[in-house]
């Protein structure tokens, strides 16, 4: 089972790390898919299931050549590979490994690279929740709980937090599990007219 995220993700999704922050990302993303897998199978999923059965989207990443570069890194992993083009000329030597994608022959320097290809939509979903769960850990100061709230006052010193996640362990919010199909918005009601 493949990890949903890479440290490499997180740099291009959020922002760089420390060298101290990336070995604490590298150790975090597996606790964080190992975490959303959990829950999936709480409520009676196999969420590596969920991905491979998931929709197809289609994504365009535009790419820059620099002469030398054989390799360069897509946005999300593809399923298929509809085209490749380099200033309009279609290309076909190249391998795909991942979501690195890489040429036979470098590219022209600042030849315009499209690729054309389909992905995972659940896998998307799920690579964007482990970073952010991933840097909500990384944020989080020395041993300060994350919070989500927070009020201060001063003259009578009053301080108050609410912690979503008390515990201190890594934890999915609602919103994670939502985001990934794994909890949803029940209606429920009671008849109070009912004799």
């Amino acid at each position: 089972m493949a990890d949903y995220a890479t440290v490499a993700d997180i740099t291009v999704l959020k922002r760089a790390l420390s060298l101290d922050e990336q070995r604490r990302a590298a150790a975090l993303i597996p606790e964080v898919c190992n975490q959303i897998r959990f829950e999936a199978q709480k409520v009676g999923k196999n969420f590596d299931e969920m991905i491979y059965s998931s929709e197809l989207g289609v994504q365009y990443d535009c790419l820059e050549g620099d002469g030398y570069s054989h390799e360069f890194t897509l946005s999300d992993k593809p399923v298929a590979i509809e085209s490749v083009s380099s200033n309009g000329m279609l290309i076909s030597d190249y391998t795909l490994h991942d979501n690195v994608i890489t040429f036979t022959d470098a590219p022209a320097n600042e030849a315009e690279i499209l690729v054309i290809y389909k992905y995972r939509i659940l896998l998307h979903i799920a690579k964007t929740v482990t970073v952010d769960v991933v840097m909500r850990e990384l944020n989080t100061p020395g041993a300060q709980l994350p919070a989500t709230q927070y009020s201060e006052s001063t003259g009578g010193i009053s301080q108050s937090y609410l912690l979503p996640n008390a515990s201190g362990r890594i934890a999915l919010w609602p919103s994670d599990l939502k985001a990934l199909g794994l909890k949803k918005q029940v209606i429920g009601m009671i008849d109070l007219m009912r004799r």
